[in-house]
C-alpha cells in the first residue's frame, strides 16, 4: 500500500518536566519516506518528545502539525508503540491484538506468523517471555495501515532474526511513503535513518 503525504512539522517546541528543562526551541520538518532516530542521554526527553508527537503528552510551548493542521486532528494516523507493552497480561495474545488492531482471522493470523507467535495465540500475555511479549506488541507493525509510526525502544528483548524483520518492515513502510520515528539504546541497525540529537538541559 502507499500513503497520502503526511509530513510532520515541529515548530519551536519547548518542554519542561519536574521543573527541569528538557529541550528548548526544537524545530524540524519530517517528510514522508523518512526514518528518524531520536537520540540523546537518559533523561534528555526522548520518550517525552515521541509522546508529544503521538498526541499523548501535552505541548507546553510550540506547535506540532501534520499535513499543515494541528497534529491532534490526525491522531488516527499515528501508531505509537511505547517501551511498555500496552498489553493486558490477563488476556490472550489473540484477544489483546483483536482489541488493539481490530483485525481478526486470516489477517491477524498472518501478522502473528510474521513475528513467530502464531502457536502462542491462545497463551496469556503474562505467561510470555520478555522477548515474546515484545514481539506481541510489535505485531501491530504488521497490522497497521496508518502512515506515521512512533516506536520507543522497539528492539528491546529481540533476537537478531526479529531485529532484521522489524528493520525490513520499517523499510517497507517508509518506501510506501510512511514515516517512522524511533528511539533505541542499541547500536544502529541496517536502516538508513536521520538522527535528531537532543540533550538534557537544566
Amino acid at each position: 500500500m502507499t500513503f497520502d503525504p503526511a509530513e510532520i512539522r515541529l515548530t519551536d517546541l519547548t518542554c519542561e518536566r519536574d521543573e527541569r528543562l528538557l529541550f528548548r526551541g526544537l524545530s524540524l520538518d519530517i517528510q514522508p519516506g523518512t526514518i528518524l532516530r531520536v537520540a540523546g542521554p537518559n533523561g534528555a526527553g526522548k520518550t517525552t518528545l515521541l509522546r508529544m508527537i503521538a498526541g499523548l503528552f501535552e505541548i507546553q510551548q510550540g506547535r506540532i502539525s501534520m499535513r499543515g493542521e494541528p497534529a491532534q486532528m490526525h491522531r488516527n494516523q499515528v501508531l505509537y508503540i511505547g517501551h511498555k507493552s500496552q498489553l493486558s497480561g490477563d488476556l490472550s495474545v489473540w484477544d489483546n491484538l483483536i482489541y488493539l488492531t481490530g483485525l481478526r482471522d486470516a489477517d491477524l493470523a498472518a501478522a502473528l506468523a510474521a513475528v513467530n507467535l502464531f502457536e502462542y495465540q491462545d497463551s496469556l500475555v503474562r505467561d510470555l517471555s520478555q522477548g515474546q511479549g515484545r514481539r506481541c506488541a510489535l505485531t501491530r507493525l504488521w497490522c497497521s495501515k496508518v502512515p506515521i509510526w512512533i516506536l520507543d525502544e522497539p528492539y528491546t528483548g529481540l533476537d537478531v532474526e526479529m531485529v532484521n524483520k522489524v528493520d525490513k518492515r520499517v523499510s517497507d513502510h517508509v518506501d510506501a511513503g510512511g514515516i517512522c520515528i524511533f528511539t533505541t539504546h542499541q547500536s544502529p541497525h541496517k536502516l538508513t535513518f536521520q538522527t535528531l540529537e537532543i540533550g538534557s538541559a537544566s
